[in-house]
């Protein structure tokens, strides 16, 4: 499917800074324009003049891209990794989780970074983001491993970095939390869980979310009790 000439003008503008002649959109195109660019509270004119957007702009107009049902192959053409992280941090947002990208921590012998972890109570997500249009089995066992890895080094380093997660992610004190796993995929699929970590559609995140009370004795997770 090829994106309309609004919609790659936009992504082409917002994650290119291509510059766009708007007085070459017909009538029909700048009403379709104005109606996309209206949530972000941004005149046709105004969006078209920026020079810079910030990641929550990308990652909010993005998300409201999406829910037009544009094809994911099509505007997959324009995006990369970093742009996915930020619409899947959108979209937590969106559900009213604290949110903290690529945060680095290291154990005595290893060095990590997360894609994205959120927080709603009681429940903490470490995210891996996979902006892969395939992927194989082997690569999901791999990607699911390393990311059971992550959490596992994360728990047992938690009492020294707790502090500053405390202050990023607004944790509660003395209060049980649920630490996940999760593999988000840009790919349209049913959710799939390897090794009880689910990996997820980011069409079907806001409903897993949503769901997670149902699901949560099926996942794998570690308990976190904070003083």
């Amino acid at each position: 499917m090829i994106l309309d000439n609004v919609t790659r003008s936009i992504l082409l503008h917002l994650f290119r800074n291509k510059k766009i002649n708007v007085q070459l959109f017909s009538a029909a195109e700048k009403k379709k324009c104005s109606s996309i660019l209206k949530p972000l509270d941004c005149s046709l004119e105004d969006f078209f003049q920026k020079s810079k957007f910030s990641e929550e702009e990308q990652g909010n107009l993005l998300y409201e891209l999406l829910k037009l049902n544009i094809d994911i192959l099509a505007i997959g053409q324009l995006l990369d990794w970093k742009k996915f992280e930020i619409f899947i941090s959108t979209i937590f947002n969106r559900e009213n989780y604290s949110v903290l990208t690529n945060f680095r921590f290291k154990d005595e012998i290893t060095k990590y970074e997360t894609d994205v972890i959120s927080f709603k109570f009681p429940y903490i997500f470490v995210i891996d983001c996979k902006y892969y249009k395939n992927m194989s089995l082997s690569v999901l066992e791999n990607a699911v491993e390393k990311q059971k890895e992550r959490v596992e080094a994360l728990f047992e380093i938690f009492p020294i970095i707790s502090n500053e997660l405390i202050s990023k992610l607004q944790l509660p004190l003395k209060r049980r939390l649920f630490l996940f796993p999760v593999i988000i995929s840009w790919r349209d699929h049913q959710i799939q869980f390897l090794q009880n970590v689910p990996i997820i559609p980011y069409k079907q995140l806001s409903g897993f979310l949503q769901e997670i009370d149902e699901n949560r004795e099926k996942m794998f997770y570690l308990n976190i009790l904070l003083d």
